[in-house]
């Protein structure tokens, strides 16, 4: 209540919407569209949520101020006097816990911090020998044949050449430069395009992270959200010169995690684009889902794949630099 009095947040402790041991405020993600004060702040644990819109709620109360002020994720933390042993509960940490069944943790220190390692079946791609055929399934996926190397070098795509990877690109994800999962895409005919290291095996699954995560670690001008992979390469790889990075969901849909992730993003950014494959019927309704979920993250719109391609995996060097210069203007 301090930090609502001391930035003049409004706030209510008797009413309606009020419940025992809390406070209401009005929703700063529902905005004007809540005509009185439909969030409930839970003064005992800091946890809160909107009567109006159940995906507004959540058990950080960092994660609230910086909605509610628009302010940084560090400032939050300034303000609400949080030290470095906190464990955000909507935070990497307490995810990366709970997914290792310690969800009695308390402090970031108790928090397991095994490193993923490589297996020896995955190699670097190289243009010549067993990994050619890596080489190229790259260049049929629209990357010029020089620009490969840069793959390797920016992305640390790797050749599965055995074991349960084989035959699969592997895309890791690196949150905070280590590595806490990766996945696998196919090059040969397959059921399963995409295979995921188990779940149990990764600091944080795909799904909880966002692919290219560390591409916001520097910031820039636009960071585009995507749904695969590929996608995001083919659009970072060639519009970073230009200030635009990309992050992908390795979905066509957004948990929580990813939200929180975007949020934290959107503050190194002037503004997050979402662009979502151009699909059926059905993938507007996602899209649609898609906008409702995601309606907290500031500066947020959302854009179609030019050109008419399917996604932005499917765009060349050039569509991508036209593209981004466009969107700069």
């Amino acid at each position: 209540m301090r930090v609502l009095d001391t930035n003049g947040v409004e706030y209510v402790d008797r009413g309606h919407n009020v419940k025992r041991g809390g406070i209401a405020i009005k929703c700063p993600w529902c905005g004007n569209a809540d005509p009185s004060h439909h969030m409930g702040i839970a003064l005992g644990t800091g946890w809160w949520g909107c009567l109006r819109n159940q995906n507004h709620r959540g058990k950080s109360p960092l994660r609230l101020l910086v909605r509610l002020l628009g302010i940084s994720y560090q400032r939050a933390c300034d303000i609400a006097g949080i030290t470095a042993d906190y464990v955000d509960p909507d935070g990497f940490d307490a995810v990366a816990a709970r997914i290792m069944g310690r969800d009695n943790l308390t402090r970031v220190e108790e928090v397991r911090r095994d490193f993923l390692h490589y297996p020896k079946e995955f190699i670097a791609l190289t243009r010549t020998g067993r990994t050619r055929r890596f080489w190229d399934y790259l260049i049929g996926r629209g990357f010029d044949e020089y620009d490969i190397g840069a793959l390797g070098f920016y992305y640390k795509i790797m050749a599965g050449t055995g074991g349960d990877f084989k035959d699969r690109i592997i895309l890791p994800f690196y949150y905070n430069k280590e590595l806490v999962a990766w996945t696998g895409r196919a090059i040969t005919q397959s059921k399963l395009r995409y295979r995921d290291l188990e779940a149990e095996q990764c600091l944080a699954p795909p799904k909880e992270m966002l692919y290219n995560h560390d591409c916001i670690l520097s910031g820039g001008r636009i960071l585009i959200v995507v749904e695969g992979p590929f996608d995001a390469i083919k659009i970072d790889l060639y519009g970073r010169a230009l200030g635009v990075r990309s992050v992908a969901l390795a979905t066509n849909s957004i948990s929580d995690q990813q939200i929180y992730l975007l949020e934290d993003a959107s503050f190194k950014f002037k503004k997050v684009l979402v662009m979502m494959d151009n699909a059926s019927v059905l993938g507007i309704v996602d899209s649609m889902r898609m906008k409702e979920r995601m309606n907290q993250i500031r500066n947020l719109s959302f854009v179609e794949v030019p050109g008419g391609h399917k996604d932005a995996g499917e765009l060349s060097a050039n569509e991508v630099v036209t593209f981004c210069k466009g969107i700069l203007k």
